[in-house]
C-alpha cells in the first residue's frame, strides 16, 4: 500500500519530504549497507556510536513522538510508535523486550530504540547492543547521568541552515511488507532523515584525513576537515553507486536528464543542471545549489559519470554566489584529448 499524507517530492530540486521526519532520502537497504562500509573504511575509524548518537539527537530535536502524556499515555505512545516504525521502515521497536525486530540496519534500529526508550522513561541510557539473530537487535541498557538536550548541529559550508517546506508533487509508491518493512520495485528501502545524516557527517569531522589520491580540486573557502569530509562523502556514495548494477548509457547531453529523474529525483537524492557535455572527450559541466543533499548528489553524479565512461573521474568544484559549478573529466590526462 502507498503512504497517505501531505508529503512528496519537489521535482525542482529533488528533495523529498516526509510528514513526521522532514527531508529524507529513500535508500535501498543493501546500498545503505554498502555505503556505510565504504564510508567507515575511508574514515578508518569505528563510527557506530557516532552514528547512533547523531541519529538519536536528531530524532529528539525533530520530536516525531510526543512522549508519555495524559490519560492512557502508554497506549497513545505505543500507537504513535507503531506509526513511526511503519513510516521509517527500520523495523519494529518492542519497548518491553528492548529489542527491534524486522531490522533493516542495526545502527538505525539502535538509534530508534534508544530514542524511544529514553523518551518513554524520561532518562538517559548508555547503550550496548547485540544481534542474536538476523533482522533482530537487542539493547542492553545502563542508566546514565542526565544530559542536556541536544543543540542544532554545525552547518557545513556546502549546506544551509534551512529546511523549507517543499512544493509537493508526489511521493514514491512504497509497499508495506510485514507491516514494518518498506519496498520499492521489489527491493527493501529505508527512509533516512537528511538532517540526522548531516548531523552524523559533521560529527565525523575530527576523524577525517587527506585522501591519498588527489582527484578533487575546489576554490571553496573551507577548513581542511570540511574539505576532507566532503571528499569522503562523495567518494563513498560514488563507490556505493559503482557497486550497484544500475546502468548508465550516455550518448549526448540530453541523455543525462532521464538518469537525473530516475536515480536522483524519484528517491530524494537532489538534482543538478547539466550545462555542458562533450561527447568526444566526455568532459561534463553542471551546476547545483547549496543544501544538505549536496555531497550525496555529487556522489551519485560521480558514480554515474564513471559508470557511463569506464574512466576514473577527476572533479573540479567552484562556488559563485551560493551556486556550485562542477566539472568532471578523466583522472588520466591522456584520456581527455
Amino acid at each position: 500500500m502507498s503512504f497517505i499524507g501531505p508529503k512528496g517530492i519537489d521535482e525542482a530540486n529533488g528533495r523529498l519530504q516526509d510528514t513526521l521526519i522532514g527531508d529524507i532520502i529513500v535508500w535501498k537497504q543493501h546500498e545503505f549497507h554498502t555505503w556505510w562500509n565504504a564510508f567507515e573504511n575511508l574514515i578508518d575509524q569505528p563510527l557506530s556510536r557516532v552514528f547512533v548518537n547523531a541519529f538519536v539527537d536528531s530524532l529528539e530535536l525533530r520530536e516525531p513522538l510526543n512522549g508519555k502524556r495524559g490519560l492512557f499515555a502508554k497506549r497513545k505512545f505505543d500507537k504513535e510508535l507503531k506509526v513511526l516504525c511503519r513510516e521509517l521502515g527500520w523495523g519494529f521497536v518492542n519497548r518491553e523486550q528492548k529489542c527491534v525486530t524486522q531490522s533493516a540496519h542495526p545502527l538505525l534500529s539502535v538509534a530508534l530504540a534508544q530514542y524511544t526508550l529514553e523518551l518513554f522513561e524520561q532518562c538517559r541510557y548508555k547503550v550496548r547492543w547485540i544481534e542474536p539473530q538476523p533482522q533482530m537487535v537487542r539493547l542492553e541498557l545502563e542508566t546514565s547521568n542526565s544530559l542536556p538536550s541536544p543543540n542544532a548541529h554545525e552547518v557545513p559550508p556546502w549546506s544551509k541552515d534551512e529546511y523549507h517546506e517543499v512544493n509537493v508533487a508526489r511521493f514514491p509508491v512504497l509497499d508495506t511488507v510485514n507491516e514494518y518493512e518498506l519496498k520499492l520495485d521489489g527491493e527493501r528501502v529505508l527512509l533516512v532523515p537528511l538532517q540526522a545524516l548531516e548531523r552524523f557527517l559533521v560529527a565525523c569531522k575530527p576523524y577525517t584525513s587527506s585522501p591519498s589520491v588527489m582527484w578533487f580540486e575546489s576554490n571553496m573557502t573551507m577548513v581542511d576537515s570540511d574539505q576532507h569530509l566532503l571528499q569522503t562523502t562523495i567518494k563513498s556514495v560514488a563507490s556505493m553507486f559503482l557497486d550497484s548494477n544500475r546502468p548508465v548509457y550516455i550518448i549526448d547531453e540530453s541523455s543525462w536528464q532521464s538518469y537525473i529523474e530516475h536515480y536522483l529525483h524519484e528517491c530524494g537524492w537532489g538534482s543538478f543542471n547539466v550545462t555542458m557535455y562533450d561527447a568526444t572527450t566526455f568532459e561534463f559541466h553542471a551546476s547545483l545549489n547549496k543544501g544538505p543533499l549536496f555531497p550525496f548528489t555529487l556522489g551519485i553524479l560521480c558514480g554515474m559519470w564513471e559508470r557511463a565512461h569506464g574512466r576514473t573521474y577527476r572533479f573540479f568544484l567552484n562556488e559563485e554566489n551560493d551556486i556550485f559549478h562542477v566539472k568532471i573529466r578523466s583522472y588520466l590526462e591522456y584520456q581527455n584529448t
